[in-house]
């Protein structure tokens, strides 16, 4: 059986992305999988220097919209008899093989701006797909099945009949690049925002909030739109914390790691989430978190979080404030470990596998 795996959304310059860290570490946890044998997709051959060893397969950027039209006569070419996508954009027209596609959420069908970092023309196509949900319908009943990350998108996506094809959940997860020794963090000053800067992450509320709790200071280690950077500088400038921010655009695997490592917590005030992997990362590194009390980080946090109201950064400054309890911040740092274990690669490589075998 010969799987060929879709690695064209791995990052090669920033993989702080969620559907590029999803791929980069599923594909790892695949690879260790001793009944599969794995080809990879790419369209860039840097991607491979992020992919364990193997068979390869050079074709089109999956943002070029007119080569994906072709892009299943190369896959039939290439004898391929099932392929998995950790992302449902890829070209299916006249595919003679089984297909497996992953849909992480449906947040741009409520919010339909689209990411301002892309090209016009893609930016353009994205807001014409999500207009309506017979683009997507059609897009994943091309496939043989569906894959998603939560429990939370699973249901959504079942609500709103996304798709005639079966749905099964195979989870983000997080890598034990993470795991480090327990560590004071009530005497920390740091809180750390990981993630992207579009609107509906409410990041305006992570500052907010942490102009509330003097003496603290502010990580933004996404990758940040220039046009994006004007508001978030000017709302800083505001707030009266521009001067205890850092804002790295983009930060490195390091430099993630060492800011957790001097940080009191991490935190999302984000309103939709398919999974919401800085979480998670930030439990595996023993930092408690503090999230936005909405479904899905209910279902990945359960009890090992403070919640707050998204709408009330006053909330949120309170659970800043009561991390620099040791006690309360060492009950949700073990907590956190605890919850974390749960969610592991091989787990979810585990779960992929299946469907393959299945199919």
């Amino acid at each position: 059986m010969k799987v060929l795996y879709d690695a064209r959304w791995i990052l090669v310059e920033n993989r702080f992305d969620g559907v590029s860290r999803y791929s980069h570490e599923l594909a790892h946890a695949l690879a260790k999988q001793s009944d599969l044998e794995l080809t990879w997709i790419v369209h860039d051959t840097r991607q491979l220097t992020k992919l364990p060893k193997g068979e390869h397969i050079l074709v089109n950027d999956p943002n070029n919209a007119i080569k994906e039209l072709i892009l299943a006569r190369k896959l039939n070419k290439a004898g391929a008899d099932i392929v998995y996508s950790p992302f449902f954009v890829m070209g299916a027209l006249g595919k003679k093989y089984k297909l497996v596609l992953t849909i992480h959420d449906m947040i741009y069908f409520t919010h339909r701006t689209p990411p301002q970092w892309l090209p016009w023309v893609t930016r353009l196509g994205w807001r014409l797909f999500h207009l309506t949900y017979w683009p997507m319908r059609w897009q994943l009943n091309r496939a043989t099945h569906i894959a998603t990350v939560s429990e939370t998108a699973r249901k959504e996506l079942t609500t709103a009949r996304a798709t005639k094809r079966p749905i099964t959940t195979v989870p983000n997860a997080v890598s034990d690049a993470f795991i480090t020794p327990d560590t004071d963090h009530a005497s920390k000053n740091g809180v750390v925002y990981m993630g992207a800067f579009t609107p509906y992450k409410n990041v305006e509320c992570v500052i907010d909030a942490v102009a509330l709790v003097p003496n603290t200071t502010l990580h933004l280690l996404g990758k940040m739109p220039p046009i994006r950077r004007i508001e978030i500088e000017q709302r800083l400038r505001e707030k009266g914390i521009a001067n205890r921010t850092i804002i790295y655009d983009g930060a490195t695997d390091d430099q993630y790691r060492e800011a957790l490592a001097e940080s009191r917590c991490a935190i999302s005030a984000s309103r939709l989430e398919g999974f919401g992997l800085p979480l998670i990362e930030a439990q595996q590194a023993g930092v408690p978190f503090v999230a936005a009390d909405t479904p899905i980080f209910h279902e990945i946090g359960q009890d090992s979080v403070l919640y707050f109201d998204p709408d009330d950064p006053e909330q949120a400054a309170v659970h800043i404030q009561t991390l620099a309890n040791p006690q309360i911040s060492k009950e949700y740092t073990q907590k956190g470990r605890k919850n974390a274990a749960r969610y592991t690669w091989q787990a979810s490589a585990t779960q992929a596998t299946t469907i393959i075998n299945r199919l």
